[in-house]
């Protein structure tokens, strides 16, 4: 890969189950917790905006705000969306688009190896409804670009590149038009993600958008590194700290599937109705987690943020207290809450452990510390004990 990839997510977590599949793929890659400035390290630069819970218009204002100091970079650009749709995908690719004076944008959320995908244009998700999100209808309401939507048999049919160029060739005619245009693509398996990035190979200056699918195959195409490995105390060694913020009801299974695989681990449940923390512990394995939210629970927003405070507040203090080898942090809210309070600015990617959920590295007051991070909903109901057994 010529030039740094540059991966713009709307929450911590997409940062890092991006940058994980690029680490998969054999790229280096960097997770930054505050907008990075130039001089960049090499390969693979994962930030955020922050922005998912924000309103369109603040949201667009964000991805400008933390954008613009890279936007005169020679860089592949890619804007990360949540694989179940969530957030502002719209107003944030609209304000990417113009910032970088792309001529279209390709999107395409699915991510085979969580089960997401798309077909004629609907979201495919586990919990999802039978019939899911309609993509090009909800970027027709949330972004001022036409819309165009390419099928499953656009794809497979080995004509997807040809469509491209001539949509394109009829846009450069078409001088006086200089409209950018979304282009939403159906996606199943990685093959289907492979023949995307391959088609989109023929508009030069695309801006490409999905979920950490899509990215994987874009980063098989960059030059692979022997990248350095990291080793974690085992567990006869070190502490451990899981801390689930998440409000996703997957998440809470999991809790359920660590205890069963740990049933020594101290739990403590944050008392969400008092500034409360738990009494700290020295077991080698100690879990923080909110309760089990209600059915119609809010899962980003003012709430699940005061939430992720909350949590915060308790893990510091346990951190003070036993100083774990190993951090996994559970929800992008409360990944935010944790790391900034710690002072982590960047993390290293060292490996990915599932399929979007990486060991990161992170120095926290002259020590080296093990961070994984998991989007709440990744993963069966065995994913906390399969990250711990792994990690």
């Amino acid at each position: 890969m010529d030039h740094p990839l540059l991966i713009l997510a709307d929450d911590l977590t997409g940062a890092a189950d991006t940058a994980s599949r690029c680490c998969a793929a054999g790229l280096p890659a960097t997770i930054f917790l505050t907008p990075p400035h130039p001089p960049l390290p090499a390969g693979v630069v994962a930030f955020t905006s922050d922005s998912r819970h924000l309103p369109p218009e603040e949201a667009a204002r964000r991805v400008r705000e933390v954008a613009a100091p890279l936007a005169d970079i020679k860089a592949i650009w890619y804007k990360k969306i949540d694989s179940t749709l969530r957030g502002n995908i719209g107003s944030e690719v609209d304000a990417l688009l113009g910032l970088l004076d792309a001529p279209a944008t390709l999107v395409c959320p699915a991510f085979p190896a969580q089960g997401r995908g798309l077909v004629n244009g609907h979201l495919v998700a586990p919990g999802s409804p039978p019939v899911g999100v309609h993509l090009p209808s909800l970027l027709r309401e949330q972004s001022r670009y036409p819309v165009e939507a390419f099928s499953l048999q656009d794809v497979r049919s080995g004509a997807l590149a040809e469509r491209f160029q001539r949509r394109d060739a009829k846009a450069r005619r078409r001088k006086e038009d200089n409209e950018r245009v979304i282009l939403v693509v159906d996606g199943l398996t990685e093959e289907d993600l492979g023949l995307i990035v391959e088609a989109a190979e023929s508009i030069p200056g695309l801006l490409l958008c999905g979920s950490a699918g899509l990215i994987g195959e874009v980063a098989k195409r960059g030059n692979r590194t022997d990248l350095p490995g990291f080793r974690k105390p085992g567990r006869s060694e070190g502490r451990t700290l899981v801390v689930v913020g998440s409000g996703s009801p997957m998440a809470h299974r999991q809790i359920e599937g660590l205890l069963a695989a740990y049933p020594a681990a101290a739990r403590f449940a944050i008392d969400l109705d008092r500034s409360a923390h738990p009494v700290p512990d020295d077991a080698p394995l100690v879990l923080i987690h909110q309760p089990p939210p209600l059915s119609d629970a809010v899962l980003d927003g003012p709430e699940a943020r005061r939430r992720a405070n909350l949590l915060a507040d308790a893990t510091l203090a346990q951190i003070a207290q036993n100083q774990p080898d190993l951090l996994l942090l559970v929800g992008g809210d409360t990944a935010v809450a944790v790391l900034s309070r710690l002072g982590v600015e960047r993390l290293s990617v060292q490996a990915e452990l599932l399929p979007g959920m990486p060991l990161c590295a992170a120095e926290v007051n002259g020590r080296r510390l093990g961070v994984v991070m998991k989007p709440g909903s990744f993963g069966d109901e065995n994913a906390l004990a399969s990250l711990l057994r792994i990690a």
